[in-house]
């Protein structure tokens, strides 16, 4: 009797261990999906920001003038307040022979240790228009 008494204590604190190492696993895997959430809905905040950015910079290069020399600099650095930090974005312009590429980019102002940031890049077309050419948007490069 005195033995099985002994076993069954062992047996209590075998299991007590177990439940808290299962309940450790379990507050570790929601603080990771936690902070895996709010990774990605910065990252998603980062690539809204540069795709519109882009977007505005291209409807911008499409109503200029025939003829107008298209700037470098399309949209100098700003800021957007945002649910996750300050972003800062740009969106500079790269033109070849008969097009031209727009790169926006979007960067976290202030973050954590790890400094995102994401870079989306689209086309302009050039045509001949009356009195020189213009830009058509053909879209954004994957």
């Amino acid at each position: 009797m005195k033995n099985e008494r002994g076993s069954a204590v062992i047996w209590t604190a075998l299991l007590t261990v177990f439940v808290l190492l299962l309940g450790s696993a379990v507050c570790y895997t929601s603080w990771n999906t936690k902070r895996m959430a709010v990774s990605y809905g910065r990252e998603a905040a980062l690539r809204l920001a540069a795709e519109g950015a882009l977007e505005q910079a291209a409807r911008q290069v499409e109503q200029q003038p025939p003829a107008a020399k298209l700037a470098k600099d399309i949209m100098p650095k700003r800021e957007i307040k945002g649910g996750y930090g300050t972003i800062t974005v740009r969106v500079v312009a790269v033109e070849q022979e008969q097009q031209a590429w727009l790169i926006a980019a979007a960067e976290e102002k202030d973050g954590d240790i790890w400094q995102r940031h994401k870079l989306v890049r689209g086309c302009l077309e050039k045509r001949e228009k009356e009195g020189g050419f213009v830009y058509v948007w053909k879209g954004r490069s994957r």
